[in-house]
């Protein structure tokens, strides 16, 4: 039976839209200083690789450090489902917490980390194990910051409001961008390796702080509260079972996440370090095409998602899927010892990513029920970026190191082609209700069809 999302009469409505706008900004914060943390690892890498590895080579010791990026992804399915499990029994704004938490610590680990020339391969130990909680944490507020939004935000838009979090995470590596970016500015490349790196990350466990003084006062959306009421909690054995009936959506997720996880980790976050190790370009300059190709990126995230509310998200991917398949090579071919050039690759990759990228918090809210969603999106995501997004930069950089640059090329053009494929195939769900118990399957319209889902209601 669907539950009515219409607030009761008197002066209710006008204090939750106030209460819910807090929400929105509390969420949105900590999942930006999370991609903060994140991004900071891929691009101070360069500095900071001779402290915690012991190897004569400088590129092998990006390639180690960047190995150790990976390890980090492989810890988020493990955290998707752990936080996906807890946020469908206990609900939404718990994990927030928990996962805000974790992030924080893992920061000021890496920031007070000691150095390989200090304690040996303790250092290393250190750095993988800081990682790994990070990535733990990750995989948890994937699931946990999308299915939070998704189910506050209103069924018209929310293809715009779940583009919130993109804009976070990309507001979160922007930040690291240009953080990086000024320390390059006011300090030599010296200071940076000695001492200077460990800023950026103490900066970030000391702002996940206040990211988590805001979400504790987070509230559970009503979506999730209406499914709560009058049944218990799902058990272990219904949420696998829902998995299962949903394995589908699961299949459609993990390909989706797949294709825009490794075309972002190529132009959103390592190019810069990648353009500065392959192709020569200044480290200094290199991060500040970054800082302007992301904020490219953050201004088409709202348009790209608020067309998505009004033509579809298939439609919407299938157009980012065109477009990375035809520009993926000369895009490649762009990149050279020009900044200038870097910026203009980035710039046209990453408004060609918002089409992919802006869609996915309502998109995959709206292919799972809500006793498991939480569960399905956290697993399928963070498993999907695990595999594909966690060993982006390594491949890229060991392939460009081999003189095979092109195929890591067309892996990206493969994963896009395949994407389209997929998209095809699912049923538009533009506009659906959350408030249900049903799989969803029941609840979506045919492929093709143009016309808004009709939810049962009886």
């Amino acid at each position: 039976m669907a539950t009515s999302l219409s607030a009761p009469s008197g002066g209710r409505p006008a204090r939750r839209g106030a209460s819910k706008s807090k929400m929105f900004f509390s969420v949105n914060l900590g999942n930006a200083l999370e991609w903060y943390d994140w991004a900071v690892f891929a691009i101070f890498a360069g500095y900071f690789a001779g402290d915690f590895f012991d190897t004569g080579n400088d590129v092998s010791n990006l390639l180690s450090v960047l190995a150790v990026f990976a390890v980090g992804f492989v810890m988020r399915p493990i955290g998707g489902i752990v936080f996906g499990r807890l946020a469908d029994r206990r609900g939404r704004s718990l994990v927030l917490l928990v996962t805000m938490s974790l992030v924080a610590l893992s920061s000021v680990m890496i920031a007070i980390g000691p150095t390989y020339a200090s304690v040996g391969v303790l250092a290393s130990v250190w750095l993988v194990v800081a990682r790994c909680l990070q990535g733990f944490a990750h995989g948890g507020e994937m699931g946990g910051s999308y299915t939070y939004i998704a189910e506050m935000a209103t069924p018209r838009n929310r293809g715009l409001w779940g583009s919130t979090i993109v804009m976070s995470t990309v507001t979160g590596t922007l930040l690291a961008t240009l953080l990086g970016a000024t320390l390059r500015v006011v300090l030599d490349e010296r200071a940076l390796n000695d001492w200077a790196w460990r800023i950026p990350f103490l900066l970030g466990g000391l702002l996940g702080l206040v990211a988590l003084y805001l979400r504790r006062t987070l509230r559970e959306p009503e979506v999730f509260t209406d499914s709560r009421r009058g049944a218990a909690p799902p058990s272990t054995r219904e949420t696998f079972r829902n998995m299962w009936v949903e394995r589908s959506s699961v299949f459609r997720v993990m390909v989706i996440v797949a294709g825009t996880g490794v075309f972002s980790y190529a132009w959103s976050v390592s190019a810069p370090s990648y353009a500065t190790s392959f192709h020569g370009v200044d480290d200094g300059a290199a991060m500040w095409a970054g800082v302007g190709a992301n904020l490219v990126f953050v201004a088409t995230l709202p348009l790209t998602a608020m067309l998505s509310d009004r033509i579809g998200r298939r439609t919407n991917f299938m157009i980012w899927g065109a477009g990375v398949a035809v520009l993926a090579f000369p895009l490649s071919w762009l990149l050279g010892p020009s900044a200038w050039a870097l910026l203009a690759a980035m710039s046209l990759a990453l408004a060609v990513q918002s089409f992919g990228a802006g869609i996915q918090v309502a998109w995959f809210a709206e292919l799972f029920n809500t006793r498991s969603r939480a569960t399905g999106v956290g697993m399928a995501a963070s498993v999907s970026a695990a595999v594909f997004g966690g060993t982006a930069p390594y491949l890229n950089a060991w392939l460009t190191d081999k003189g095979l640059a092109h195929v890591f090329t067309w892996y990206v053009v493969v994963l896009a082609l395949l994407g389209i494929a997929v998209a095809a195939r699912t049923p538009e769900t533009r506009g659906m209700d959350l408030d249900r118990g049903e799989a969803p399957e029941d609840a979506r319209i045919p492929a093709g069809s143009v016309a808004s889902p009709k939810i049962p209601t009886e």
